[in-house]
C-alpha cells in the first residue's frame, strides 16, 4: 500500500525506544551561528571543517541537523569546508536515511572548497570580508597560495577591533 517491498517473512523484535541518552555522548559541530537576518527569519549555520572522506560524518551530520532543529526550533543550514576538491565533491551528497527504498531524511550539505572559494591575498578584502578570508584560509590551506592568504587574513584581523578578531582568530 506505501509503495516499501517488505519480505513475506521476517522476524520482529521490538527494542527500546527511549531516545533518552542516559550517558554524555560527546558530539561537537565545528562553529554553529544563529543568523538574523532583516527579514526576520532567523536560522541556523554549523559549519564543519573536513579533511577527508569520513563514512561516519554522514551519520553525524544529519544528527546535528536534527538536534539543531529540535533545540532551537531553528532552520538549521549545514556548510562543509573542504580542503580538496575529492572530499568537497563527496562531502556535497545527499546522504540518505532510510530502508527498502524508502527515504526518512535526506542531508545536503552546502559545500565549499578550492574549486568555488576564491583565494584571498589582499589585505584590504580581508579586512571587508573577514569571514570569507578565514574560509579562504581554510579550503586552501594545501594550496601554495597559503601564506599570502594568511598574511592578508593576519593584517586583516591585526586591524579590527579585538572582539571581533578574536573570533576569527580562535
Amino acid at each position: 500500500m506505501l509503495g516499501i517491498a517488505l519480505p513475506d517473512k521476517a522476524t520482529v523484535y521490538a527494542i527500546v525506544s527511549d531516545a533518552t541518552e542516559s550517558r554524555p555522548l560527546e558530539r561537537h559541530i565545528d562553529t554553529v551561528l544563529r543568523v538574523s537576518p532583516s527579514d526576520g527569519d532567523d536560522f541556523l549555520l554549523a559549519v564543519e571543517a573536513q579533511e577527508r572522506r569520513d563514512p561516519k560524518k554522514a551519520s553525524s551530520w544529519a544528527y546535528y541537523v536534527a538536534y539543531l532543529r529540535a533545540k532551537y526550533g531553528l532552520p538549521v543550514l549545514l556548510l562543509v569546508v573542504c580542503r580538496d576538491r575529492a572530499t568537497a565533491k563527496w562531502a556535497t551528497g545527499p546522504f540518505d536515511w532510510g530502508a527498502r527504498g524508502w527515504t526518512v531524511q535526506w542531508t545536503y550539505p552546502l559545500v565549499v572548497g578550492p574549486d568555488n572559494l576564491p583565494v584571498i591575498t589582499d589585505a584590504r578584502t580581508a579586512a571587508a570580508k573577514p569571514a570569507m578570508a578565514a574560509f579562504s584560509a581554510l579550503a586552501h590551506a594545501n594550496s601554495s597560495d597559503i601564506d599570502a592568504i594568511l598574511d592578508a587574513l593576519g593584517r586583516a584581523l591585526a586591524g579590527m577591533d579585538w572582539s571581533a578578531a578574536s573570533y576569527f582568530y580562535l
